[in-house]
Order: C-alpha cells, then sequence, then structure tokens
C-alpha cells in the first residue's frame, strides 16, 4: 500500500503528511487528493457561446477562454480553435501527466457512448449534424473525450456545490430555447451517459400545434422561449435566432402597458410548464427538483407561477409535500465546471 501511494505522491497525485500516536511506533501517514493538480478540460458549445476552461478537481477555474458562437463558427473552426487553446494550456501548466480527459457539453440530441452531435431539430445548422466530437478532438490534441448533454453538465455543477444532494433523488430541469431534463439517485454511475431526456418533447396537447421534433402537441411548443413569444405577441410564424433577442422580445410583451396576467396565452403557458413538470415528478419521485436556464433567470413573471401552483398541489397532497424546488446558476463558467465533472465522475467515480 505504501508502495502504491508514494507512487501517486511522487507524481503530484496526492499530498501526505504524518499523524500522531500517542504510543510508540511509526506515526501512520495521512493521505489527500492534491486538488490543484487534478485538472479536466470543461467544453461547453451552444447556439450563444462555445467556451473551454482548465478546471482542477475542486472545481477551480485555473483558465478560461470563451471562441465564437455555434451559429457563426463551422464545427471544423470550433473543434480548431479548441485545440489549439487545450494544446496551449497543456503547454503553459505543464498539465500533461494530471489532465484526465475533456468533457464537452452540447445541444443534443447526442450519440453519447460515440461522442457524436447526432441529427436534430436543436442544432444551429445543418453544419452540425453527426459531428464526430469525440474522435476529432481525441485525434487532435491526444487526450480521452468523454460527450454529454448541456442539461447533465448543469445538474453535474450543481451537485458538485451541493454535495449533501448526492444521497438524495435529484430531478433537474433545463428551461431555455429548448426544455431538457436529468436526474441523479443513487447509486450513481460512473457516467451520466444516459440520464438525460428530452423533456421538451413530451407531449401535452394531442390536438396542438406541430412540433419541430415531428410529433404534435410537446411542451417545447408551449413554453421553449420562442414559443412563450410567438403565444404572447405578433410574430406569428418568424423565428427570432438570438436567444437575447428572443427573451428580450419576450419581456417586453410582459412589460408593455397593454399585459394583462390573465391573458389566455399566458395562462396556457403556465398550464403546460405545470404538466411537464409534475408528470415527471410523479413519474420520477425526485426528493429535489432544480430550475436552471434563461427562462427561470429573466421571466420570474411565468417561473414564480409554476412553483406557486406546484406548491398548491403540495397542499392538496397531489405531489410530495416534502418536494423542494431550487433554482439554480446557469451562468457560462457553471457550465464549464459541469463539463470538466463530466470527466472527473467517469475517471474517478466522483461529483463533487
Amino acid at each position: 500500500m505504501y508502495r502504491v501511494l508514494d507512487q501517486l505522491v511522487q507524481k503530484g497525485y496526492l499530498l501526505e503528511s504524518f499523524g500522531q500516536l500517542k504510543t510508540n511506533g511509526r506515526p501512520p501517514k495521512l493521505y489527500r487528493i492534491n486538488s490543484k493538480f487534478i485538472h479536466a478540460i470543461g467544453v461547453c458549445i451552444t447556439w450563444d457561446t462555445i467556451g473551454l476552461a482548465l478546471v482542477d478537481i475542486g472545481g477551480n477555474l485555473v483558465a478560461r477562454k470563451t471562441l465564437g458562437s455555434a451559429t457563426l463558427l463551422s464545427p471544423n473552426e470550433a473543434l480548431e480553435k479548441i485545440s489549439a487553446a487545450i494544446n496551449t494550456w497543456v503547454s503553459e501548466y505543464a498539465c500533461s501527466e494530471s489532465l484526465l480527459g475533456i468533457g464537452v457539453s452540447a445541444f443534443g440530441p447526442i450519440m453519447k457512448d460515440r461522442g457524436i452531435l447526432s441529427h436534430g431539430h436543436h442544432k444551429p445548422s445543418q453544419l452540425w449534424d453527426y459531428v464526430p466530437i469525440k474522435d476529432l478532438l481525441e485525434a487532435s490534441t491526444g487526450f480521452p473525450v468523454v460527450v454529454d448533454n448541456l442539461v447533465d453538465a448543469f445538474m453535474l455543477n450543481e451537485l458538485a456545490l451541493k454535495p449533501d444532494l448526492l444521497e438524495k433523488r435529484v430531478a433537474y430541469f433545463l428551461l431555455d430555447m429548448g426544455i431538457g431534463s436529468a436526474f441523479h439517485a443513487l447509486p450513481a454511475k460512473q457516467t451520466t451517459s444516459d440520464t438525460s431526456s428530452q423533456l421538451g418533447h413530451m407531449v401535452i396537447d394531442f390536438h396542438g400545434n406541430p412540433c419541430v421534433c415531428g410529433k404534435t402537441g410537446c411542451l417545447e411548443t408551449f413554453a421553449s422561449a420562442q414559443s412563450i413569444l410567438r403565444r404572447l405577441s405578433d410574430v406569428g410564424g418568424t423565428q427570432v435566432q438570438r436567444a437575447e433577442d428572443v427573451y428580450a422580445a419576450i419581456q417586453a410583451c410582459i412589460q408593455s402597458p397593454e399585459w394583462d396576467s390573465k391573458n389566455p396565452q399566458f395562462l396556457e403557458i403556465i398550464s403546460a410548464f405545470v404538466a411537464g413538470m409534475t408528470n415527471y415528478i410523479q413519474i420520477m419521485e425526485p426528493e429535489i427538483v432544480m430550475l436552471g436556464g434563461r427562462t427561470v433567470d429573466s421571466l420570474s413573471l411565468i417561473i414564480d407561477e409554476v412553483i406557486n401552483r406546484i406548491e398548491e398541489m403540495k397542499q392538496q397532497q397531489i405531489l410530495p409535500a416534502k418536494l423542494e424546488i431550487i433554482q439554480t446558476n446557469t451562468s457560462e463558467d457553471a457550465l464549464m465546471r459541469g463539463s470538466a465533472s463530466i470527466v472527473f465522475r467517469r475517471e474517478l467515480g466522483l461529483s463533487s
């Protein structure tokens, strides 16, 4: 044991100290993980930004870099910039021995076992269909790569910040341009490769509007950011591409003098949110529900009403009285830390 542990100390993975004994004999050695030595790269690819960070196992961002948007960069351009930044950091911080791998979080759907962004309606352009991110990044950097969904990365960041939640059943809802979900329960798996789901494509109304996924009446036809904008304004079928413009337009509708909180379309959005979340909660039985995304961050009028209705259902015993709702941090730094956590969990079995 000492020989094995001493090798890990020499490589820098562990730190050692000596304990004290009240009796004669060799003092025991105490070991702890060197949090400043073990690293992972966290990469996030979203419509609005592509960013990456060198993260130590303590969750500290040693270095970070923001690139362009996936709507402006082709996959080849983006991956070339990502690889160049990683290779620079490996040389600058001399971390080739301590770098466990690269965790990439991206828009879904994803063929996670193969690390491929598969064809789907949530891609910014057809250029991002069937992109083999895992193979391309491994070839250009020489480090192992794991690819997962954005919602899984956000959830892992929260579990790292709140380790007391690791022993609970936790659902995470990402309410943004799309709507996604992730679920955590013990025993935690080494990887989150099968935990994310397309909550937004749960059918709420069989006679509703057509969805981009090909079905009818999905939750996203009511409650994705663009659907909220279409229902609360007169933009009709117009697609506003930039997320910040979508949310600015929604806020302008809600803050206008003509706004009425009894607007039938507004009440329909609230009812759809509650129906989708309630269905998920009743099936998965989480103890904690985390809410994240720009809908949560910037549309408090909607989210507060959704939470109020869920609280009413708790009082009516439709939902468990102990169910807890938590609003979370969905900043870019949080996403980078969560992306790195995908690697830490896979390699070390850790969420914190």
